[in-house]
């Protein structure tokens, strides 16, 4: 049981209060959906569909109290707040006694490769500490327990708050979490702390009337992580470098992790060598001159980048290299640089969904096999933002040979919108275009007609098995299950 009282204290002190009941009020939970209250909760009007009769269905339902940002018709007591979303943040910490002070807590941002650096991450402090250790990714939720699968990079601060402390019970030791730009926009994450916080990088694909209304807003909303950390951990090749290593002051120390030739870092890799899946490479530690060799599993130059950072925070908590390299090694992330072979194709399942990711996935494809006719399968969301179709339609229309543009969860749009729009953005460069709405059939076409011996991207979808048309997700058979397939139909007729 919680007090209202000491909630107002925690609200007051951050300067969030507005006006308090004037008694106490004593909880058994918390919650912001109307539809899943219970008999003494307190109940937040939040959201930006909120209506009055959700109140009346809490109170209906035994809510006993609520917080909201104005006085509401209700002859509940109420906890009135300047910002309902920060307020819900600071109330769900407390409420759940603070979780996340019981373990390590890892969070990861960028533009691009964040669920990939969360999963070798966690792979890496499993290996660390020689025991299970929690991921909160964009795919899944992994305390442990049950895995549970979602669409929404970073939960609801109810609900991570709640995910953090069933971590807490589990006496996880570290918990690697995925968080994006919108979760401070939102303040999902207010208030929150960090033990590490990794930036990986930021491009301008999140500017709309959707998401960020500025590139100003997005970078703010992106560094705010490492601001809330004990140590922030940054790629050096990142765009606005001055400027994100100026935001991490904030935190108690700063790491660099980076390539040779983009100079010096805390982490620095050399020594580059193809394997015929991933790489190995050598990592120069600035602090004491160590040298050791590491290798990762996954194709894509930036996955070396992305591994350092993994490898700054297991060896930062006394990880041994051997260890540590052997975690990413073996290491196989869903949808996330996926190899498949048959047929006379490579086929390779990416999650490359905006412009940065496109580029650096088809750079690296194109510099580790220069001679291969490379096909790329790709489309972009629905209400995402133009600069993200532009990039997305330049770095396919530059670096493949042929792309297929289709559908992927194109919402509330017309797909077929969408590809025209990409097909134009891709019009100055070399590739063959095809607009074919549906992806079923763009990803059988891509692999049936791509030259023997070729390259074939299926990207921006990943291994889900949905497709978000309307408002609603339908079922969609996925691109590794439709690869499958075809690889085994060629192989029969050949």
């Amino acid at each position: 049981m919680k007090q209202t009282t000491a909630l107002e204290s925690v609200l007051r002190a951050d300067g969030l209060l507005l006006q308090g009941i004037g008694r106490n009020v004593d909880i058994l939970g918390i919650s912001n959906d109307s539809r899943t209250v219970k008999p003494g909760d307190l109940f937040i009007c939040k959201g930006y569909g909120f209506k009055p009769e959700y109140l009346a269905k809490a109170q209906e339902a035994g809510a006993v109290c609520y917080l909201a940002q104005e006085k509401l018709e209700s002859d509940l007591p109420a906890i009135l707040v300047r910002d309902v979303r920060k307020a819900q943040s600071l109330a769900a910490q407390w409420f759940y006694d603070y979780p996340s002070r019981a373990f390590t807590l890892v969070g990861i941002t960028g533009t691009k490769g964040k669920t990939t650096t969360t999963y070798m991450t966690r792979s890496v402090m499993d290996a660390v500490t020689g025991t299970k250790t929690g991921l909160l990714s964009g795919m899944e939720h992994d305390l442990g327990g049950e895995v549970t699968y979602t669409h929404l990079t970073t939960p609801e601060s109810l609900e991570m708050q709640q995910l953090f402390a069933e971590a807490r019970e589990r006496k996880l030791p570290v918990v690697t979490a995925e968080i994006s730009s919108q979760a401070y926009q939102v303040h999902r994450t207010y208030g929150q702390h960090f033990r590490y916080g990794i930036f990986l990088d930021i491009g301008p694909d999140h500017i709309s009337a959707h998401e960020h209304p500025t590139m100003e807003d997005y970078l703010k909303c992106k560094e705010a992580l490492l601001e809330n950390s004990d140590t922030a951990i940054i790629v050096r090749s990142t765009d606005y470098f001055d400027h994100v290593l100026a935001a991490a002051q904030k935190a108690g120390r700063t790491l660099l992790v980076g390539m040779a030739e983009d100079g010096e870092s805390d982490y620095t890799a050399s020594d580059v060598q193809k394997l015929p899946r991933g790489y190995a490479f050598t990592v120069t530690e600035k602090a004491t001159g160590r040298q050791d060799i590491y290798k990762v599993g996954m194709d894509g130059l930036f996955n070396i980048e992305n591994a350092l950072t993994a490898i700054a925070v297991g060896r930062d908590m006394g990880g041994d290299p051997a260890v540590i390299s052997a975690a990413l090694e073996h290491l196989v992330v869903p949808g996330r640089a996926d190899v498949m072979e048959g047929a006379g194709l490579k086929i390779f399942i990416n999650y490359m969904h905006n412009g940065i990711s496109c580029q650096a996935v088809l750079k690296a494809l194109k510099k580790d096999y220069p001679d291969k006719f490379v096909t790329v399968v790709i489309g972009v969301a629905g209400q995402r933002s133009p600069a993200r179709i532009q990039g997305v339609g330049e770095a396919c229309g530059r670096y493949a040979d042929r792309v297929f543009f289709t559908a992927d969860d194109p919402d509330l749009e017309d797909p077929r919108d969408i590809d025209t729009r990409l097909a134009h953005a891709a019009a100055d460069g070399k590739a063959e275009v095809i607009i074919e709405p549906d992806r079923v059939i763009a990803v059988e076409r891509a692999l049936r007609e791509a030259p023997a011996g070729s390259v074939v991207v299926l990207g921006g979808k990943g291994d889900e098995d949905t497709q978000r048309v309307n408002g609603v997700y339908v079922h969609y058979e996925s691109d590794p299950v439709i690869a499958k397939r075809v690889v085994a139909e060629l192989e029969k007729e050949r």
